[in-house]
């Protein structure tokens, strides 16, 4: 194979370069959450650390398990709306 079969095969789905961006982005805002976290915790503001502890759970169920976490709010979603 030559470099221009290979570049056509690397660019026919965007899929695994969706999957690298989230999961890059991810886990940026993951090290930024605890970063704050351990200013919170430093600061005996438990408020900001709890929220800043839920936002990371839900941030990281989102970035690692996607499908899972789509489907569960999707059946969160099915139960409050009667659908």
């Amino acid at each position: 194979m030559n470099l221009a079969s290979d570049m056509t095969l690397a660019l026919t789905s965007g899929a695994d370069l969706k999957t690298w961006v989230f999961l890059f982005a991810g886990n940026v805002f993951l090290i930024i959450l605890v970063v704050r976290a351990i200013g919170h915790y430093a600061k005996r503001e438990w408020g900001d650390l709890i929220g800043h502890v839920i936002a990371g759970v839900v941030v990281a169920g989102f970035v690692f398990a996607t499908d899972t976490t789509k489907d569960m709010l999707v059946e969160i979603w099915n139960k409050v709306a009667g659908a």
